[in-house]
């Protein structure tokens, strides 16, 4: 029996790869509708090569051809998973340029990436859906870099555990916090009960975060990179 395992694999959407173009043949019918009616050539390419991307990996985690895999509709509030018996459950997400995707075999996972730059709408962000320890941390972090990086920490990480839950904006995101108060007053990175939350660099201009539950404390993920790991995986016993 595999050992218990949490895969964080990487992908750069904007490189220019040969491996992007048999992935994006891979797509199905529906996904391929989906990304035409885009409507920039743009977002069509990062929908088409984020979801390709996904199907290589999980094609050889499920045993099958990625053309063949079969993602059933979300059916647990939302969040979309491999049909029964399929050992693994898994998380995308993707901004323009790049994707991250969370498998595990043993534990539920979520993934967020963003890409930084300022956001006109932050602070409505912040005040709809920010806990009030995550609002005082913000209001007491100087403006400009620091408290972008501040806000960007707490939103992916926000972000991953409501995917994880399989609730996306579904949950009430003011409820819960991802910081909590330090022995000296400053705040600390904190995870909601049963969780553990993980923050990194993504790449150059994003930030990505990922959420397991319950799983043992101090699991660590294994970090691959598509599609130069891919190769290495397929031959490998994996775990």
């Amino acid at each position: 029996m595999p050992l218990p395992f949490v895969h964080l694999w990487h992908a750069d959407l904007a490189a220019e790869h040969p491996a992007w173009g048999p992935a994006e043949t891979t797509l199905s019918e529906a996904e391929r509708d989906r990304q035409a009616r885009f409507r920039t050539a743009a977002l069509q390419q990062t929908y088409g090569r984020a979801h390709g991307f996904l199907r290589a990996v999980l094609g050889p985690y499920a045993g099958q051809r990625p053309a063949d895999l079969t993602l059933a509709a979300p059916v647990l509030r939302g969040k979309p998973a491999l049909p029964a018996p399929a050992a693994v459950q898994f998380n995308l997400s993707y901004r323009a340029g790049r994707a991250l995707l969370a498998v595990s075999n043993e534990w539920a996972v979520g993934a967020d990436v963003e890409t930084l730059h300022p956001m006109t709408d932050a602070l409505a962000l912040v005040q709809e859906l920010f806990s009030g320890p995550e609002q005082a941390a913000l209001r007491a972090t100087a403006p400009g870099a620091p408290w972008e990086a501040l806000f960007y920490t707490i939103w992916t990480r926000k972000e991953a555990y409501a995917k994880a839950l399989g609730m996306g904006l579904s949950l009430p995101f003011a409820d819960f916090s991802v910081l909590g108060p330090g022995a000296d007053g400053a705040p600390w990175l904190a995870a909601p009960a049963g969780a553990q939350l993980l923050g990194f660099a993504a790449g150059p201009g994003h930030l990505g975060a990922l959420a397991v539950l319950g799983a043992p404390a101090g699991v660590v993920p294994r970090h691959f990179y598509f599609p130069d790991d891919s190769l290495y995986y397929c031959k490998s016993i994996f775990y």
